[in-house]
């Protein structure tokens, strides 16, 4: 069975998204991609979907002691609760613990939890395209705090990702996954192979897409790190999702919490983690 998708547009941008792990699908804007979604993703929902904007929670990859399963958490293959619209939004969801109750990881879950999503479109102006902006509340109803990881990994359409040069992360000190170093970043960062690497810098960060002559910016709100993610072509070729050639057409630029910089959610309290895209 095929999940419905909801799609939205407005003229200049195109949007798809499915209940099943509340997934920003797709973003086409002026009939380019901003967000990539794989052409071999998986859309019956038996697993998560390739591309767009997956959501991690209440892990990121195998967890901070990296023994949790399934990967990136409980929420992502979950079939999410249509919520109420507010202000600009397109589109809301909400899912909580009990909805996840039984599922695969479930007994690894921190504490009780409340989660709303939302997906809005800034509106355009004169000078400006309309921007995509993502928010996810995490709200804690449980007489005990807990610790949280969570991160929105954004698949940024590029041309070519062998031109493209990230600005916004000079200097910053990230742990390097594939070799498990620690390193300090200098200058912009280029992709030169498989790429994994977690950079305790959250800030503005420019992705000049020079096959394509336009930079996408994307501006991190509650966040603590960024991740920056590329398969390359040998692990692409192994992953059944993936065409061959995929790997080129995207980035991740994930706003994240992880490890030691994970959220911190006291008894009832509510904390948010957002981002924002655009055109430049």
């Amino acid at each position: 069975m095929s999940l419905t998708p909801r799609v939205h547009d407005d003229g200049r941008s195109r949007l798809m998204a499915f209940d099943h792990g509340a997934h920003l699908a797709s973003w086409e804007l002026d009939g380019e991609p901003m967000v990539w979604l794989s052409e071999a993703a998986v859309l019956d929902g038996s697993r998560a979907v390739r591309g767009g904007v997956p959501i991690c929670f209440p892990w990121f990859a195998d967890g901070p002691d990296g023994q949790h399963s399934p990967s990136h958490g409980v929420v992502r293959t979950a079939t999410w609760r249509p919520a109420a619209t507010q202000g600009e939004e397109l589109w809301a969801w909400e899912l909580s613990h009990t909805d996840v109750a039984g599922a695969p990881g479930a007994h690894q879950i921190p504490g009780p939890f409340d989660l709303r999503y939302a997906v809005r479109l800034s509106p355009a102006g004169a000078d400006r395209a309309p921007a995509l902006e993502l928010d996810l509340q995490v709200h804690n109803p449980g007489p005990t705090a807990y610790d949280v990881e969570v991160a929105l990994h954004t698949y940024v359409a590029v041309g070519d990702v062998e031109q493209v040069r990230i600005d916004g992360l000079d200097g910053a000190h990230y742990l390097d996954k594939v070799t498990g170093s620690r390193r300090r970043q200098q200058g912009p960062v280029s992709l030169t192979g498989e790429t994994d690497r977690v950079y305790e810098r959250s800030s503005l960060i420019q992705v000049h897409d020079h096959a394509r002559g336009r930079t996408v910016e994307v501006s991190p709100r509650g966040a603590a790190q960024t991740v920056v993610w590329n398969p390359w072509a040998e692990q692409a070729a192994a992953t059944s999702d993936l065409g061959e050639d995929s790997w080129r057409q995207f980035v991740c630029v994930e706003t994240a919490a992880t490890g030691g910089q994970a959220l911190t959610l006291g008894a009832g309290q509510t904390d948010t983690l957002g981002c924002s895209l655009s055109i430049t």
